[in-house]
């Protein structure tokens, strides 16, 4: 699912909206009873951040479901977005809002996890990497894109339960580029091959 629409992007610039996404996708259609006690939280409150979500068409209620509390299923377990231009527009700043709360989200769980013993027969299978390289813009796409390869190749597990193996557990991968900040000489002055605007009077 490609988020173009600001309104959307700031449906999901959520915690516990992306929480409530990520628990429903992990346990394939839950009611909001059933999530409230899975993140901790009350069931008027998720129905409330499920109902916006359904809004903005990432979640739907299972078809044939009756009852008052029916349960919820998601659409569709890929979301992708981009930043934009950074110009101040509405998009820019759905853009901006949805990112810092995804990078807010993630850097939490990393936290948690981190803190957390492994699982008989977890140890050593999980890893947390960190790298500076030089690269051109054209490699750090490819970079991108082949990861993303790889990620495709499992994604298809969570439609179809049958393709699963024994001993699979969700397993959270994040994974990011971005350009490091130059440094600044001590006297101020711009690193060189940066361009400032000025006033030249």
């Amino acid at each position: 699912m490609r988020i173009n629409d600001p309104g959307a992007m700031r449906a999901l610039a959520h915690p516990l909206r992306i929480e409530l996404f990520e628990r429903l996708a992990i346990e394939g259609t839950a009611t909001a009873s059933e999530l409230a006690e899975l993140v901790g939280s009350t069931p008027a409150n998720c129905s409330f951040h499920l109902r916006t979500l359904a809004k903005h068409g990432y979640i739907e209620r299972v078809e044939g479901a009756t009852g008052r509390d029916r349960p919820w299923r998601v659409i569709d377990i890929e979301q992708s977005w981009s930043a934009g231009e950074r110009d101040g527009s509405e998009r820019d700043l759905a853009a901006r809002a949805l990112e810092s709360s995804f990078l807010e989200w993630e850097t939490e769980r990393l936290r948690r996890a981190a803190g957390r013993a492994a699982p008989s027969g977890w140890k050593n299978a999980l890893s947390t990497t960190g790298a500076t390289l030089h690269l051109t813009p054209e490699e750090a796409k490819d970079i991108s894109e082949r990861i993303g390869e790889i990620v495709s190749e499992y994604v298809p597990r969570w439609d179809q339960p049958d393709l699963r193996p024994d001993g699979g557990r969700p397993v959270r991968l994040f994974t990011a580029t971005y350009l490091v900040e130059p440094a600044q000489d001590p006297e101020g002055a711009t690193p060189e091959g940066d361009v400032t605007d000025k006033d030249d009077r």
